[in-house]
């Protein structure tokens, strides 16, 4: 029997662990340019259509 002290909280053989994290930075900013645009457009088109609706030229 080995009595060799061994801590309970440690594992008996060493393992490492790694994480690999990549941004693609182009691809987030195309998109949130994309959003921008759709959303200027949505606003904008929504402001003209209630001025039609306004002046009656429906």
């Amino acid at each position: 029997m080995n009595m060799s002290k061994i801590s309970c909280c440690e594992p008996e053989v060493p393992r490492t662990s790694s994480v690999n994290v990549t941004v693609d930075v182009t691809k987030i900013v195309k998109y949130v340019c994309f959003a921008g645009i759709a959303i200027v457009g949505i606003i904008f088109g929504t402001r003209c259509y209630r001025k039609m609706i306004e002046n009656e030229t429906l």
